[in-house]
């Protein structure tokens, strides 16, 4: 079935149907496939074959503590790790790591799988599992895993070698949805300083206890993983296929040649432009869904001229992301007005800020702006110019350009920077930058801010809060929000929140995007939603007729 990109207001309705459905956030699947939507109906899954993986960056540190990379969280989440639970194609959170809980509003005790073992053959056990939080909860790991999942949690008590408690600060919605994190194993990085692990060896040669085992790693080439024999058969045993190999191929172009012609499995990540072509291929099929990712231009709220919010919301004013959306994008997104989804039963109804560069160029020459002699504004000598970075990626070059054009059109001087992943990540993280333009995708599907616009997050080095926006009233909606059991009241919450960021603009909200991948219609068993692309690959498997 041709299911077509939702567009417009049509968009949000769709959207919370989806959550409020059996479907929540389910994957469409479009084009190739014999002219079929669907995957090839070939039998009954069998064990063996290897599957071949494009993605178009490459990754970080596999270390859950003190990862920031999507791909790369998806990699340990789905593949090398067992997080203590998981989520269902509804949002559910379901049993992993721990088999069962105990919850009452005070806080959590975990009851751990005994069958569960790293792959040394060690045990894992309660004490992983409090290492691991006590790492996270450490200033000196500067761990992203601390402000998105560990904020509410004030400390944690191993009762047995399976048996675990955590401790809320208070009570709070939706509490286990702080626990989608894998432990790490405390008998091989227990010697390691906490300000060092970002540096470990372990994170290039991760010892894991999921599905599959780390194999190699060649940076900017490829990552092996293979099938972990003595998986537990309740977690659903041996994966089907021997190995998956994930290539690692920044450039758009040389993804889509492979992907049309069969050489891969799976494309972790077709641009818009592309889709139409992948549609239209036969044995390969378009997948596109709703995701957890909003792109962004983040401003450094500690360098002139992005300390006066004017500034900021004149050059949110100055960008028509409608035009970049229809350019672009091909449809497949809409304004972001926040950092709450559009298909979460928690999104507030707040309108975009509009694209209106008169009324842009006015609250300029509120600040202080005027024309300089060639049409650039200037304030105290000093011309409105800045660098606008971004990675590799083929879709945020062409934003940063074309956001380039329109900021030109209100007298502001835009240079536009690409940097290689890695080099963009450490100078974003560091504050090294004047604007970037970026994404980010929620680490759960609880909404919390933290990360990104907290007051304490912008006191400390390298965190996800890197404009250093810093505002109390939005600290105390934050605090609110996150207690909040009553769904209609915490709606409530985050629209005097999300109100607050469109008036401060710490960062300009472009759009949340669909996620758009494809797959060869010879590897069975996929599917993709806002867990992850790779939320099945437990179950992938490829026909004996059809491997390579």
């Amino acid at each position: 079935m041709l299911l077509l990109p939702i567009r417009g207001s049509a968009w949000k309705r769709v959207l919370l149907m989806m959550v409020l459905s059996a479907l929540g956030l389910s994957v469409s699947a479009c084009g190739g496939g014999n002219g079929a939507g669907g995957p090839v109906v070939v039998g009954d899954p069998e064990p063996g074959g290897t599957a071949v993986v494009l993605v178009n960056s490459d990754f970080q540190v596999f270390n859950p503590v003190v990862n920031t990379a999507l791909i790369t969280g998806e990699v340990i989440n789905y593949f090398l790790f067992t997080p203590l639970v998981q989520f269902d194609a509804e949002l559910n959170v379901v049993p992993a790591l721990a088999e069962s809980w105990d919850l009452d509003e005070n806080g959590v005790t975990f009851h751990l799988r005994d069958d569960v073992r790293w792959h040394d053959g060690e045990a894992v056990t309660s004490d992983d599992v409090l290492f691991t939080f006590e790492l996270a909860k450490s200033p000196e790991t500067a761990s992203l895993l601390e402000s998105a999942y560990l904020t509410m949690i004030r400390s944690a008590q191993v009762m047995d070698p399976y048996t675990i408690r955590f401790e809320f600060v208070a009570p709070h919605s939706r509490p286990l949805e702080g626990f989608w994190w894998a432990p790490l194993p405390r008998h091989l990085l227990r010697d390691v300083p906490p300000a060092q692990m970002i540096q470990a060896p372990y994170n290039r040669r991760p010892v894991g206890n999921g599905p599959f085992r780390f194999v190699s790693w060649s940076p900017n080439e490829q990552l092996i993983v293979e099938a972990n024999n003595d998986y537990p058969e309740a977690l659903g045993g041996r994966p089907y296929l021997d190995r998956v190999v994930f290539r690692i191929v920044p450039e758009a172009t040389t993804r889509l040649t492979e992907t049309l012609t069969g050489a891969v499995d799976i494309n972790y990540t077709v641009l818009p432009d592309e889709a139409a072509r992948v549609e239209a291929a036969q044995g390969v099929k378009l997948v596109h869904y709703p995701g957890r990712e909003f792109l962004y231009i983040g401003w450094n709220g500690e360098r002139e001229p992005f300390t006066d919010p004017r500034v900021r919301m004149a050059l949110t004013m100055g960008i028509n992301r409608e035009g970049l959306i229809d350019a672009l994008l091909y449809g497949y997104g809409q304004p972001a007005t926040g950092m709450i989804p559009p298909w979460s039963p928690l999104a507030p109804s707040i309108e975009p800020v509009p694209w209106d560069p008169a009324a842009a160029r006015a609250l300029l020459a509120e600040a202080g702006w005027a024309p300089g002699p060639d049409g650039i504004l200037m304030k105290g000598g000093r011309r409105l110019a800045f660098t606008m970075i971004s990675s590799e990626d083929r879709l945020r070059q062409d934003l940063a350009v074309v956001i380039q054009r329109q900021l030109r059109e209100i007298g502001v001087a835009v240079s536009v920077r690409a940097l290689e992943f890695q080099s963009f990540l450490r100078q974003h993280r560091s504050r090294d930058y004047d604007s970037v333009i970026s994404g980010w995708a929620l680490d759960s599907f609880r909404v919390d801010p933290t990360p990104l616009f907290s007051c304490e997050e912008a006191r400390t080095p390298e965190s996800a809060n890197r404009a250093g926006y810093c505002n109390p009233d939005a600290d105390r909606l934050i605090a609110a929000g996150l207690r909040e059991m009553n769904e209609g009241r915490a709606v409530e919450i985050w629209g005097e929140f999300s109100s607050i960021l469109q008036r401060d603009q710490p960062i300009t909200f472009l759009v949340w995007r669909e996620q758009l991948q494809a797959v060869n219609n010879r590897i069975q068993g996929v599917e993709m939603d806002a867990r992850g692309n790779f939320v099945t690959a437990h179950n992938w498997w490829i026909p004996a007729s059809m491997r390579r």
